[in-house]
């Protein structure tokens, strides 16, 4: 077996391990219609979702956290400023 070989099957061994360890399991709520704009990490405003909309953090290892639901026109936040956010945005009821 030749140096080249050996050192090709570590970085393919490498990639596939560090892969593994990258995934993240963490999913966010289901959006039904986007009738919501203006989402930020903190904060999401409900254009035109008649029956209300909430806006998300999706936190890695951790329950989601949720800001109030509001009516159309209204604003959505966070009441803090969360750590290992993975993803973020509005949901309609």
């Amino acid at each position: 077996m030749s140096i080249k070989n050996v050192l090709l099957g570590a970085a393919v061994l490498g990639a596939v391990v560090a892969g593994g360890v990258a995934v993240d399991t963490v999913t966010a709520p289901e959006a039904k219609a986007a009738c919501y704009g203006s989402v930020t990490l903190m904060k999401g405003k409900n254009n035109s979702c008649s029956n209300g909309a909430r806006h998300w953090n999706a936190i890695k290892n951790a329950k989601s956290k949720y800001g109030a639901w509001v009516g159309r026109g209204g604003v959505s936040s966070q009441q803090l400023c969360w750590a290992n956010v993975v993803s973020y945005g509005m949901t309609a009821r």
